[in-house]
């Protein structure tokens, strides 16, 4: 490299088989004196310098941009690239456009793993393809299952990127059977998770698809600053239990531009409690600009035995399936011992899209259960179309409180378009909504013994 703002030239040493000076073509160390005549030995000293620390910079750049290619298409050889990658200090693992037959997968701090379009991450067909997630620090084994794909533990600047495949070929955990005609039967044995990231920290995920995952596919546990964009999460809607982001007891996470479509809730926010207090909380959530498709939720708002659910925002969300966003606490979903915990708040769905077959918005409470808190709940600028009422029901031990619907209109199943019970403070402003007409009855006969009845 040659500077021409000094009389003479100067040749800035190169990491590797840089060019000579121009001028005498001296690839010694001290040809600068020969080539600068008259500069002084100060000018001399600080270009010495300077040269040595763009040398060392460029040899930086050089190393940071550095990628791990696996040494055969094998999950090993992944697992192998990922390791020396974290070693190194960091760095990203790129595959190539090919099947990769693989296991479970742990990735680790500081390593991005590039799945370019054509790349797949196949997993294998049975649950013994897969590790148990052991760690205690876990804590917990929803679906009375420990087996994961891809998995990261208590790990900072992580990331899967790049516009391949991870393919959980869950359908294969399946016998077939449609007992409801809609949904598998749930197969005995465990289902596998495909992502499960515990503990983490900034996290991203972009331009992934994540297909047929048997169990729970993303599962964000006590992760802070996530992103998530541009993901598209596709299951086969005949399999149960295949939410697309399950985030459980994290901070700071956004989900933008994604397209998601599944057998069970596309989206949970929610707080999974552990006996130690760990999870208790779950915040600062924003999901914008996605579409959503579930034969269950597209939206589900935690369970009565979580922790604190707060500051949640849902806005530009095309909502298609059975229920569009619902919070419902049933029994079912209680902890051994538990009658009821949750804390729900500052909820904001604004500027949707929601038409599906059941309740477009559902709130409500099972008798016997009783909540921390239920509300603070606001709807603006929702279009929306339900074969079921809109719901709003707390009880007489937990009022649902605090509730708007603002420029909100559509039309519901059903002779009643909002169903309400042991609510506080619901505001309608400008709400246009209308019910079904209802089934037609018979011309009514005055059969008693009233005067109207006389000639």
């Amino acid at each position: 490299m040659v500077c021409s703002e000094f009389p003479g030239a100067i040749d800035i040493p190169q990491p590797a088989g840089g060019a000579s000076c121009e001028q005498c073509q001296n690839k010694e160390d001290g040809h600068v004196e020969q080539c600068l005549p008259g500069v002084s030995d100060t000018i001399r000293s600080i270009l010495r310098s300077l040269a040595l620390f763009l040398a060392a910079f460029a040899a930086s750049v050089d190393a940071e941009a550095a990628d791990f290619v696996p040494s055969a298409r094998t999950g090993a050889a992944i697992q192998k690239a990922i390791d020396a990658a974290h070693a190194a200090g960091g760095g990203r693992v790129v595959l190539e456009r090919c099947v990769y037959p693989s296991g479970t997968i742990y990735l680790k701090s500081g390593v991005e793993l590039h799945m370019p379009e054509g790349a797949v991450l196949r997993g294998g067909a049975r649950p013994d393809d897969y590790d148990d997630v052991t760690d205690p620090r876990v804590r917990k084994s929803p679906e009375r299952s420990k087996k994961a794909f891809v998995v990261c533990l208590f790990q900072d600047d992580v990331a899967i990127t790049g516009g391949g495949v991870i393919d959980g070929q869950g359908v294969s955990f399946y016998d077939g059977t449609t007992p409801d005609g809609r949904h598998f039967l749930k197969p005995p044995h465990p289902r596998t998770r495909m992502v499960q990231f515990v503990g983490c920290r900034r996290v991203r995920f972009e331009g992934v698809t994540f297909k047929d995952s048997p169990g729970w596919t993303c599962w964000l546990r006590m992760c802070e600053d996530v992103v998530a964009e541009r993901v598209k999460i596709h299951g086969d809607q005949r399999m149960i239990n295949n939410d697309g982001f399950h985030v459980d007891g994290c901070r700071r996470v956004a989900i933008r531009r994604c397209d998601i479509r599944t057998g069970d809730d596309c989206i949970i926010m929610r707080a999974i409690r552990t006996r130690d207090g760990e999870s208790n909380l779950c915040e600062d959530m924003l999901v914008e600009d996605c579409t959503l498709d579930s034969t269950c939720q597209c939206i589900r708002l935690g369970c009565p035995s979580d922790g604190t659910i707060r500051r949640g925002t849902f806005r530009r969300l095309r909502m298609r399936g059975y229920n569009g966003v619902m919070s419902g606490h049933p029994t079912r979903y209680l902890q051994e011992g538990d009658h009821g915990h949750c804390v729900m708040e500052d909820i904001s769905v604004e500027d949707c899209d929601i038409d599906v077959e059941g309740s477009p918005i559902s709130f409500w409470i099972s008798p016997g259960i009783t909540l921390g808190g239920y509300g603070n709940v606001a709807f603006r600028n929702v279009r929306l179309k339900g074969g079921l009422p809109i719901k709003l029901q707390g009880t007489g031990d937990t009022m649902l409180r605090n509730v708007t619907f603002e420029n909100v209109t559509g039309v519901v199943g059903g002779e009643v378009p909002v169903e309400m019970k042991c609510v506080e403070d619901v505001r309608f402003v400008d709400f246009r909504v209308s019910s079904g007409r209802g089934r037609k009855s018979p011309p009514g006969v005055n059969d008693g013994k009233s005067w109207e009845r006389d000639p």
